[in-house]
């Protein structure tokens, strides 16, 4: 049973959230993560109340905080957010919101990492728009757009 638990991420806590994160739930059954997922509500029990969108908020998904996990940082999940990746004149690769640069993308091994001009590095998706929310109020008006194969 210990090899499901190498194939998480962090998992998160009551205190390591707010309402409008983006997270990922944990199927113990297939041994697979969702799509991304917004967060609408929290309540003092540990449920969280899920929607994929913003136009899904009549029919929300229940979930226990136990089976709740970060969101990695990633260029699929970046660009599934409507980020765009590129290189700029120093060959850093970069991230675009809306055609302006926002932070650097950063590959250690198997784990990527946003770094912004604070140098504060960002490991997971709930991070970022937290730290980044003061700069960039937008996204937290971000939907899950997907990710082509």
């Amino acid at each position: 049973m210990e090899y499901k638990k190498d194939k998480r991420t962090m998992n998160l806590t009551l205190r390591d959230i707010h309402v409008g994160d983006w997270v990922q739930v944990w199927s113990e059954q297939t041994e697979r993560y969702s799509p991304p997922l917004k967060i609408i509500q929290i309540c003092d029990d540990g449920t969280i109340y899920l929607v994929t969108s913003d136009e899904e908020r009549p029919t929300p998904w229940e979930e226990d905080i136990k089976n709740v996990d970060a969101l990695e940082i990633t260029p699929e999940l970046l660009k599934g957010f409507g980020y765009d990746i590129a290189t700029n004149k120093y060959g850093d690769t970069v991230v675009l919101y809306n055609g302006k640069e926002i932070c650097r993308l950063l590959k250690f091994l198997r784990w990527f990492s946003l770094e912004t001009s604070e140098e504060k590095p960002y490991h997971f998706f709930h991070e970022f728009l937290d730290g980044m929310y003061d700069d960039f109020p937008e996204l937290l008006s971000l939907e899950w757009k997907g990710v082509e194969k």
